[in-house]
């Protein structure tokens, strides 16, 4: 073989190992991703697609967690509420009327009358696709290289985890809310020990979504650093200069994760991703340099092929 042959060839080769690199995810299963959040390295950010990849298909449906997992997102956060016969529904609002066809509060509606609704798209228009229930969504995801975060679930943490291990999801699954640990030990004992528990620190005078922030969010970090394991903590500051941000640190001497919503800019002192997709190194960019390893997006997609080319994903 000649050589400049010979050269293209090896090139060749070369090329389609970088690319099968590229293509080939980090996580093989979701214990892999699980020992990752227990322990994160610095060439990495996971992403946490929003109600289930919404964007894709009516939120928190199956069909937007199937296309997360085509998408390689490494989490879905998803929403829970329970309907008045103590079933554990996948649906964001408190009331059926937004995303679906049906109308009426969840929480005085059986499941038979959730399950004739249809889900909505994110413009409003009718699908096909019915409302799945916690169950249905975690047989789904059982296995497979995804992790699930359960939203407005901490009203119904002993019944999820019932789903759980039913599932075989225990250890797919982050649970995460607003109560200090005392509340949390009192409410649930032993059994916040089963679960992969992420607290959420608010800054003091923000609490339109949490009704037991934390007065001062320092001693609330260190009471859980100190006397409990978090699989992380998410992390929520309204501007560049919040009190949360210091506690960043602490998590890191720990090797704790660090979870951050880009969503919206009060979540994320003003670095939201309508932002990032102008300038995504001066607003997802400083979301990082200020510690998040863990991302939860309504751009998913788009975020994950910034951290590609920052060889972060």
């Amino acid at each position: 073989m000649k050589k400049p042959a010979l050269l293209f060839l090896l090139l060749l080769i070369i090329g389609c190992n970088e690319q099968q690199k590229e293509s080939s995810p980090r996580f093989a299963s979701p214990v892999e991703m699980i020992e990752w959040i227990r322990n994160p390295s610095e060439d990495y950010v996971m992403v946490v697609a929003h109600r289930g990849y919404w964007r894709s298909a009516p939120e928190n449906s199956i069909l937007a967690v199937k296309h997360a997992l085509e998408e390689e997102i490494d989490i879905v956060e998803i929403d829970v509420r329970m309907t008045m016969d103590g079933e554990l529904v996948v649906i964001h609002d408190k009331i059926l009327d937004r995303t679906t066809s049906g109308k009426g509060r969840i929480s005085e509606t059986t499941l038979y009358t959730v399950k004739q609704a249809f889900l909505k798209t994110g413009v409003g228009v009718e699908t096909h696709y019915k409302d799945p229930t916690l169950k249905e969504m975690m047989t789904f995801v059982a296995g497979k290289p995804i992790l699930v975060n359960l939203d407005k679930c901490w009203e119904y943490l002993p019944e999820a985890y019932g789903v759980l291990k039913e599932t075989n999801t225990i250890n797919q699954t982050l649970f995460k809310g607003n109560d200090p640990l005392e509340v949390l030990r009192e409410k649930y004992g032993s059994l916040m020990d089963s679960i992969h528990y992420m607290p959420m620190v608010w800054p003091s005078n923000y609490n339109i979504y949490a009704n037991n922030v934390s007065e001062e969010p320092v001693s609330y970090v260190d009471e859980f650093l100190t006397d409990f394991s978090p699989i992380g903590f998410e992390v929520i500051y309204d501007t560049e200069d919040s009190p949360v941000i210091s506690t960043i640190s602490k998590m890191q001497n720990q090797s704790v994760a660090v979870w951050v919503n880009t969503l919206w800019p009060e979540l994320c002192g003003g670095h939201y991703d309508e932002m990032a997709l102008q300038d995504p190194e001066a607003h997802w960019g400083w979301v990082i340099d200020h510690g998040a390893n863990i991302i939860q997006s309504d751009r998913p997609v788009l975020l994950t092929k910034y951290l590609r080319v920052k060889g972060l994903h």
